[in-house]
């Protein structure tokens, strides 16, 4: 058995209790703030583009496309879901002390109050083409704010995962 003696145990006691009480009374929320709120940003930019944008652009939500309705369901699935992310964003932009996040944040609830609406349209199966050129255009227009205010918003190309290419290390079967 281990004895710790008094003294320390005290200590370690007070150490612990003011830990507790630093953790409460000053959240972690402010950890991070900038990356955390690109990185909610970026999940619901990428949920709008590869879900909503692509394929509208493809024409998968035409009348007559191939799996029609499950596209514009999804849609209408990944633009809530991007909701969440964008509101998530938008809380961390409001408790941040930050002065860029401060001026960022006042175009997202125009954003997310689009991508809501047209999201619950888009899930229950409702498509107008309007609705996704106009948020493609609120969606621009908040970049171009943040641009005005100092950050570049940009999209960057994710590898395509389903189809690896010869230069990511696979082997050929033939060695040297």
């Amino acid at each position: 058995m281990i004895t710790v003696p008094r003294r320390k145990s005290l200590v370690l006691s007070l150490a612990l209790a003011a830990a507790l009480l630093a953790g409460v009374s000053s959240p972690s929320s402010a950890f991070l703030d900038k990356t955390r709120f690109v990185a909610h940003l970026g999940v619901a930019y990428f949920c709008f583009h590869h879900w909503v944008l692509k394929p509208f652009q493809d024409g998968a939500f035409n009348s007559g496309a191939p799996h029609r309705i499950s596209s514009i369901v999804k849609a209408g699935a990944a633009l809530l879901f991007a909701v969440h992310e964008v509101k998530v964003a938008d809380k961390i932009a409001k408790t941040s002390n930050d002065p860029l996040l401060a001026k960022l944040d006042g175009g997202l609830t125009a954003l997310t109050t689009q991508f809501d609406s047209i999201g619950t349209k888009l899930k229950s199966g409702s498509f107008d083409p309007k609705d996704i050129t106009s948020l493609n255009s609120a969606a621009t227009g908040y970049s171009s704010q943040a641009a005005a205010d100092g950050t570049v918003i940009k999209d960057v190309p994710i590898p395509n995962l389903d189809h690896p290419s010869s230069e990511s290390g696979a082997s050929s079967g033939t060695s040297s």
